[in-house]
């Protein structure tokens, strides 16, 4: 039968995800790779990436600057057997309140050279879709107008969301296709 978070492996994950922390806040690039399986079936979604491959993920480490300070909370490790583990947490950025709070989680995996992340995944949780969409445009939202532009945009979808509804004859031409 499995056996579902022996203490001794979780322990031996728990202080291996200590040590990638401490390399992520440094950006040791070095170590970072290190905790990477070495293969092309590795794979890393990020905020704005898809990493495919070790050498993806490498490279993206590479020209990603430091994250600086950062507060992880809610770390869960769940491990399945002696060679497998998920682990998973949430985080934010101390440095910055225009950052949002995150998530993460890794699939790690025991090979003969030791344990290795062989998939892992980040993503930010924004408090509104405003607050997102004001981030990936490089737009900062004066916090006095925040309620407003949130009020406004939840309006648009309002007014947009019974056109996205509308059945369309098949006998209606579509638009051309914007390319810039």
């Amino acid at each position: 039968m499995l056996s579902v978070n022996d203490p001794a492996v979780v322990a031996e994950l728990s202080a291996l995800h200590e040590k990638y922390e401490k390399a992520l806040v440094n950006n040791d690039v070095e170590k970072l790779t290190q905790f990477f399986w070495n293969s092309p079936l590795a794979l890393r979604f990020g905020v704005r990436e898809n990493l495919y491959g070790a050498e993806e993920i490498e490279t993206f480490r590479k020209t990603r600057s430091p994250l600086g300070d950062r507060k992880i909370s809610d770390v869960r490790i769940v491990t399945f057997g002696d060679d497998c583990g998920v682990v998973t947490l949430e985080f934010s950025r101390s440095q910055s309140s225009d950052v949002p709070k995150g998530r993460q989680s890794q699939v790690w995996r025991k090979f003969p050279e030791g344990w290795k992340i062989v998939s892992a995944h980040v993503s930010l949780m924004y408090d509104s879709y405003a607050d997102q969409a004001a981030a990936l445009m490089g737009v900062n939202i004066p916090p006095p107008l925040r309620e407003a532009v949130i009020q406004n945009v939840e309006r648009v979808g309002q007014v947009a969301a019974p056109l996205f509804r509308t059945p369309i004859p098949d006998e209606v031409p579509s638009a051309p296709r914007f390319e810039p």
